[in-house]
């Protein structure tokens, strides 16, 4: 893949509040003119392997007729930026086969809204529910954040990854509660957050369905936080109702209070 663009080197380094204004280089306003004269476009989230299979199973399953990628950032990634970048054109000439469109990607981020769900109250947190995990609040964000972008683009359909269980590991921020929970949430605002992946537990379906063996975590982004919710010997122990508390008397208030504020 050709080297980043000036402009995109500079998000990725500055990583600016960048939820409903986007620059005219990455998101001109005649591709939002297309993308809103097209029907059925669909907004997919795109990470890791599982995310590019879900785009793929969404398709299958739903009359998408064209995706517009998006890649969030937090602030606690690092690695290639250029990699999911490259699945993405990947991406492109899967679809293409099934005449499906795929617009440039959109880049976005909020890192302030990130610390006010996963960093400001973690000890606070902690002491109310007695655990905390930066990843629950995490990928309410990541779901979230692309909320202001559906609205400008008309679209009422938001892709997602995540599966319940990965070959039997249980990963805390998608567990069965907190799914329902991101689905919930994107719903208030009129939004499905459709996760096709959910209830495959097998990782050789998901390269199944992509066509190529790609090992769950490799080829992608990684978080200095990753696996903060894992014991020593990497077991997860976790009271469900806490987490469900968790979500229901914080996570899912503040966010809703910081995307009426991006949609204001």
């Amino acid at each position: 893949m050709k080297e980043l663009s000036r402009g995109l080197l500079s998000i990725l380094a500055e990583k600016p509040e960048l939820v409903a204004e986007f620059p005219e280089w990455m998101l001109p306003a005649a591709t939002i003119k297309r993308i809103i004269g097209t029907p059925n476009v669909a907004i997919a989230e795109i990470a890791g392997r599982d995310s590019i299979a879900a785009v793929l199973q969404a398709c299958e399953d739903r009359a998408i007729r064209a995706i517009v990628p998006t890649i969030a950032y937090t602030a606690t990634e690092y690695g290639d930026w250029k990699t999911p970048l490259e699945k993405i054109e990947i991406l492109k000439g899967i679809l293409k086969e099934k005449k499906v469109a795929l617009f440039k990607p959109v880049i976005l981020g909020s890192p302030k809204f990130w610390w006010t769900l996963c960093g400001r109250y973690a000890t606070h947190l902690f002491n109310v529910y007695g655990f905390f995990s930066h990843c629950i609040g995490c990928h309410l964000y990541l779901h979230a954040i692309r909320i202001p972008l559906a609205r400008k683009l008309r679209s009422s359909l938001v892709i997602g990854g995540e599966r319940e269980s990965h070959d039997g590991r249980t990963k805390i921020n998608q567990i069965g509660v907190a799914l329902d929970a991101y689905q919930g949430f994107m719903s208030r605002f009129n939004i499905e957050l459709l996760l096709p992946l959910r209830h495959i537990k097998s990782g050789r379906e998901i390269e199944s369905i992509i066509g190529s063996e790609w090992d769950e975590g490799d080829q992608q982004l990684e978080c200095v936080l990753s696996k903060n919710y894992r014991e020593m010997d990497g077991s997860v122990a976790f009271d469900e109702d806490a987490v469900k508390l968790f979500l229901d008397e914080f996570a899912l208030k503040k966010a809703e209070e910081v995307i009426r504020g991006f949609l204001k």
